[in-house]
């Protein structure tokens, strides 16, 4: 299955009254050729393909981008909406609501904007919350509403670490609404019911209240700059994941080129029969040894004959189990053995809380990550080189059989295979 999409872009200021006769006949060529192959493309597909579309109009400016999107797993048929935000993301013509100062407590706010549902306030962690932010910022986005949550989270909220400078309700329900459900097909796949809402006559006038997980990196696409805003670290969580990385470096180091990489490897909560049956993994130690060699052998490469010193800074909930069963340590003893233009140095961050961890593996210039939305979010904070562990979910499972591969991971992430601990060990 493909997806096209056709974007007009009408830009005043390109339109010069000294354009010459042979670039309009230039442009006029390229146009042309453009629409025969576009209406060949669309002839050929049609047949086989069920076409959707969603119209995406930014604020006043007369750019307009008519995307027609195939009900397709596949990050590469994505693709073309995210040309399409790049496209128009840096422009001034991109609408800035989603990064205006919240509402106050007196502003009526019923029916302009996108919330959460009541089962959404439960007692998923910080990386959860993290992929229900972005949904709602890209609800938001695609149907010109405001982002709002509740006052006081359940379970705490992301402002422990983040900005998030969000409007806040006291009760969703007698504030927001009157409202309409927003529900995800599957927690593991981007769902394109989400692009026609727009389109919708039904929500007219109401709030949204998206109920799911909404696990996918194309729920980042389009407001990637709002993401990364309310995300903000505050300034005593950033001041303090300093102090570490100051006091983390090696002494020797002090005035040596060299790169951070963080490691998140998720254990503790998944070593149980229940996640295995539903088909949650733990990545042996093979493949951390070759995520760890290619961070090693790229420095390398860039370096040249050059001394490489490379650092990891491993993030896990169970620190006693990794040190023993993976053994950063020793891996990497055996690189800076193998190589001799290399030393390798392992710190685990131990003793912090999640949103400390979270913010120092953003700060590194690259990232493994095992299994997990904590790990998955720290790479896209990061938004460096990351390296994911491929053989997640098990096959056969029920994680597996929800899961679609180009939905989840982002495709400029290196996928690296490795066989998976035992269940219950």
């Amino acid at each position: 299955m493909l997806s096209f999409r056709i974007s007009l872009t009408c830009c005043n200021e390109e339109m010069h009254t000294g354009t010459s006769d042979t670039a309009i006949n230039r442009y006029k060529t390229t146009l042309a050729v453009f629409l025969f192959i576009a209406v060949a493309v669309i002839c050929v597909l049609w047949p086989t393909s069920t076409l959707s579309g969603v119209l995406m109009q930014h604020d006043a400016s007369v750019r307009v981008a008519a995307t027609d999107v195939v009900d397709n797993t596949s990050a590469a048929i994505f693709d073309i909406v995210l040309r399409s935000y790049n496209a128009s993301k840096n422009s001034h013509a991109t609408a800035d609501f989603l990064l205006t100062m919240p509402d106050g407590p007196k502003t009526k706010k019923s029916g302009r904007y996108v919330s959460m549902c009541q089962r959404n306030f439960d007692s998923r962690r910080v990386g959860n919350q993290l992929f229900n932010l972005a949904a709602m910022l890209h609800v938001a986005r695609l149907t010109g509403r405001r982002v709002a949550t509740v006052r006081h989270h359940p379970h705490g909220w992301l402002d422990r670490w983040f900005h998030v400078s969000l409007t806040r309700v006291k009760s969703i329900a007698t504030e927001l609404c009157p409202c309409v459900n927003v529900q995800e097909r599957t927690g593991l796949a981007y769902s394109t019911d989400i692009l026609t809402l727009s389109k919708r006559v039904d929500i007219t006038g109401k709030s949204l209240l998206i109920c799911g997980y909404f696990q996918s990196w194309k729920y980042t696409v389009g407001v990637e700059s709002a993401l990364r805003y309310h995300l903000q670290l505050l300034p005593n969580v950033s001041a303090a994941v300093q102090k570490y990385l100051n006091q983390t470096r090696p002494s020797t180091w002090k005035d040596i080129h060299f790169r951070r990489i963080g490691i998140h490897v998720r254990v503790g909560d998944v070593m149980r029969r229940d996640k295995w049956r539903v088909g949650y993994t733990v990545p042996q130690r093979p493949y951390f040894e070759q995520a760890m060699a290619w961070f090693v052998n790229q420095q390398r490469r860039q370096q040249k004959r050059q001394p490489v010193h490379v650092q990891f800074i491993v993030a896990s909930n169970s620190h006693k189990w990794v040190k023993v069963a993976i053994n950063f340590s020793s891996i990497a003893y055996q690189l800076s053995r193998t190589l001799s233009d290399v030393v390798v140095d392992v710190k685990h961050s131990e003793g912090h809380d999640a949103g400390f961890d979270l913010a120092l593996l953003s700060a590194c210039d690259g990232v493994i990550i095992s299994t997990g939305s904590y790990g998955w979010w720290s790479a896209w904070l990061a938004n460096k080189t990351t390296i994911y562990y491929s053989n997640w979910p098990r096959a056969g499972s029920l994680l597996a059989k929800q899961f679609a591969r180009g939905d989840y991971f982002p495709p400029n992430w290196i996928p690296l295979d490795g066989p998976a601990f035992p269940c219950c060990q």
